[in-house]
C-alpha cells in the first residue's frame, strides 16, 4: 500500500447504472492500494442514483477498513443535479457532510 499521502481518483465520463460495475471496480481498486481517497468527478459526463449509491457504499466500505473516501469540490455538474434533484443535499440527509456543501461549489 501507498503511503498515507491523499490520492485522487477521477471518476469521469457516464458513470449512471450501464458503468455502474467499473465505477464500483475502480472505487475498489483505488481503496485496495491507497489509504485515503479523494474522488474527482468534475469530468462527468452523466450520473444518477446509481451514481450516488455506488459512492456512498465505496465510503461506508472505506471506513469499515479504517481508510477515508471523500468527494473533492467542486462536484461534477451531473452529480450536483442528481443529488440536487434527489432531495439529497439537505442539511437532514444522513450522508449529507459526504457531498461538498453548496458554498463549495463554483
Amino acid at each position: 500500500m501507498t503511503g498515507t499521502r491523499e490520492h485522487t481518483h477521477v471518476v469521469s465520463g457516464d458513470a449512471g447504472i450501464r458503468n455502474a460495475a467499473e465505477v464500483a471496480n475502480s472505487l475498489r481498486e483505488a481503496l485496495e492500494g491507497h489509504k485515503a481517497i479523494s474522488v474527482d468527478t468534475q469530468t462527468l459526463t452523466a450520473a444518477d442514483i446509481t451514481t450516488v449509491q455506488t459512492l456512498i457504499a465505496a465510503r461506508v466500505s472505506a471506513s469499515a477498513k479504517g481508510k477515508t473516501l471523500t468527494l473533492a469540490a467542486p462536484l461534477g455538474a451531473p452529480l450536483r443535479a442528481v443529488l440536487a434533484d434527489a432531495g439529497l443535499l439537505s442539511p437532514a440527509q444522513t450522508h449529507r457532510d459526504f457531498w461538498p456543501h453548496s458554498s463549495d461549489q463554483p
